[in-house]
């Protein structure tokens, strides 16, 4: 067997190992991806998207997706571990499969027949995806959202506003959570769609982030027509679908941030030690933890899930730990490079790097969950403490 060749039933040793064989072999291939720069989301996805399809050629990010829908088979620890040996290579992960982790697991459980088209085109990079969850006035309280899905002959008629959907504006499809219930039927009413956003109806407008970035969208639909064959899971169960995608969100999602922040913590010491000022061994060792932190939960989360287990609350633990570990990392190259990223201009793309991943690691404490309802899951939940309001 070729030593490169990726293997499903191999050791997670072998895999890294063989995956370090074939970088070592394309090195000249992959140069193109060891640096990321200050540029557009949309200029960025079409930078990494030959990255995607030639991983998915030599099948590396095939590991772990079952064969139904073009992956190799086997453990998604497999791909994982890739996606780790890249990141510690100094090459970028591209950013867009950190959607497919979070949304393609969804689909596969729930929605069999869509993701075997779109899981294998999310994988190599010829569609992006997004979630339609949040709304002005339902965030973290998913239960309170509007947006609204009525029966339409053989489908329905989606009408409401999302908000904060990552990647929306380049994404051709959106996991969409709508309301098929009465007004108060809470969680109980909810749907899981899988909408297309060039559909007639659809106006996906960018949001400026503190980043000088477009990461978000908002999302308006008007009476948008979604096909009955599109509901993921069972109408009025959306619930469910959600809660199993944020294992992934939180857990998948979460490996591949602490094997990225690692990289970059590595980069800054080795290439701009000789910048860093008085005190810089306490700032680096507080961002090293909370990264092995995050690495040691996240580690034994993702064994879980490769396992099929359901994760419940305990799944807010890697939340918690990843949005501390962005902001203590970010915040430390910020006073390590002091005063670089106050006052360098764009034309230093370094320090303009590092101050567009500062700005937008101040939203990791409410995406995907605001930080606190989070912690209240935790004291309550698996500590058991009483409720504090």
């Amino acid at each position: 067997m070729d030593v490169m060749a990726p293997d499903p039933h191999a050791t997670w040793d072998h895999t890294a190992e063989a995956a370090r064989a074939w970088m070592t072999a394309h090195q000249v291939d992959l140069e193109p991806f060891r640096h990321e720069y200050p540029e557009a989301l949309d200029d960025e996805y079409e930078r990494f998207r030959p990255l995607q399809r030639m991983l998915w050629d030599d099948g590396w990010n095939r590991l772990g997706w079952p064969v139904e829908v073009g992956g190799l088979g086997g453990s998604p620890v497999h791909r994982y571990v890739v996606a780790e040996e890249l990141s510690h290579a100094g090459y970028v992960y591209p950013h867009i499969l950190g959607a497919v982790e979070i949304i393609a697991p969804m689909l596969n459980r729930f929605a069999p027949h869509l993701a075997v088209d779109h899981v294998p085109a999310g994988v190599r990079g010829d569609e992006v995806w997004s979630q339609g969850f949040s709304e002005p006035d339902a965030g973290s309280d998913l239960a309170s959202l509007r947006t609204k899905a009525v029966p339409d002959g053989d489908g329905f008629r989606l009408t409401g506003q999302k908000m904060w959907s990552s990647n929306a504006h380049i994404a051709s499809w959106s996991c969409l959570l709508a309301r098929t219930g009465d007004a108060d039927s809470g969680y109980r009413g909810l749907t899981m769609f899988w909408v297309d956003l060039k559909a007639e109806g659809v106006r996906v407008v960018p949001t400026l982030l503190g980043n000088d970035r477009c990461d978000t969208s908002e999302i308006f639909l008007d009476e948008v027509y979604v096909p009955a064959s599109h509901v993921i899971g069972e109408v009025g169960k959306g619930w469910a679908v959600v809660m199993y995608l944020m294992q992934f969100e939180r857990g998948a999602y979460a490996w591949c941030r602490q094997a990225d922040m690692h990289s970059l913590l590595t980069e800054l010491v080795q290439d701009h030690a000789d910048e860093f000022g008085p005190g810089a061994d306490g700032v680096l060792g507080d961002a090293y933890l909370a990264v092995l932190a995050l690495r040691a939960q996240a580690r034994d989360t993702i064994g879980e899930l490769a396992l099929g287990n359901d994760l419940g609350p305990a799944i807010s633990i890697d939340k918690v730990l990843m949005s501390a570990a962005e902001q203590t990392m970010t915040e430390a190259a910020r006073r390590l490079l002091y005063p670089r990223l106050e006052l360098a201009g764009p034309a230093d793309e370094y320090a303009e790097l590092w101050r567009r991943r500062w700005a937008y690691s101040r939203i990791t404490t409410i995406y995907g969950g605001a930080i606190e309802v989070q912690r209240d899951l935790v004291a309550e939940r698996l500590l058991g403490l009483p409720r504090a309001r």
